[in-house]
């Protein structure tokens, strides 16, 4: 797996975030700039969350003074989707996990169960304890902080790595792993959902975030 080395985008994840948002995997233009959040989707975010047009992570990785201190952290740090891999060969058992993108299917626990059988397979086990250990590592540096779950695929990943289980834009206080923080759980804010397009359908997230 040394190859896909060339593809790893590293989180966003600072001491004393108010909030740690998390995002399923880098795309195309995450790859390019070395952080999440850098394309289309971050562009969405920006501007529902803050009225801005830059991408969420060119902000975040800035940490400059347009919006609160906050962390972008990806379930996998390489791509979930082939096609970002362009013409290089892949294993078998890769291209078998990444079979994971096409089980968005409704109704949501059969995507649900689909998906979890995919992170319970040798390579899905290894991007848990990854994330699992990026997730404790970030919340331990701050102090009951607001973690917003973007996507199917993020959520159980979440569930996986901590075996909660959150319902979908209620807000829930929770403890694990000796830390208190809370939880919602958010649309993917790919463009393609068209779920993150417009601010008034969005008045959940942002009095979580108030």
């Amino acid at each position: 797996m040394y190859v896909l080395e060339q593809f790893k985008v590293d989180d966003l994840s600072y001491p004393d975030s108010k909030f740690t948002f998390i995002l399923e995997s880098p795309y195309h233009q995450e790859v390019k700039k070395g952080y999440p959040a850098a394309g289309n989707s971050g562009i969405n975010m920006s501007k529902i969350l803050f009225e801005l047009d830059e991408p969420l992570g060119k902000l975040v990785a800035s940490q400059g003074y347009l919006i609160p201190k906050l962390s972008l952290l990806n379930c996998s740090r390489i791509p979930l989707q082939r096609s970002c891999y362009g013409a290089l060969e892949l294993k078998r058992d890769f291209i078998n996990f990444l079979e994971i993108q096409n089980m968005n299917d409704a109704p949501i626990h059969i995507s649900k169960d689909k998906i979890k059988g995919k992170l319970r397979t040798k390579l899905g086990l290894q991007a848990i304890d990854s994330f699992r250990s990026r997730l404790i590592e970030n919340i331990t540096h701050c102090t009951n902080p607001k973690l917003i779950i973007c996507g199917v695929i993020a959520q159980c990943f979440f569930e996986e790595a901590t075996k909660l289980d959150c319902k979908f834009r209620k807000p829930t206080e929770v403890n694990w792993e000796g830390h208190d923080f809370n939880v919602f759980y958010e649309y993917h804010p790919s463009p393609k959902s068209k779920k993150w397009s417009n601010r008034s359908k969005m008045v959940g997230l942002l009095k979580f975030m108030c």
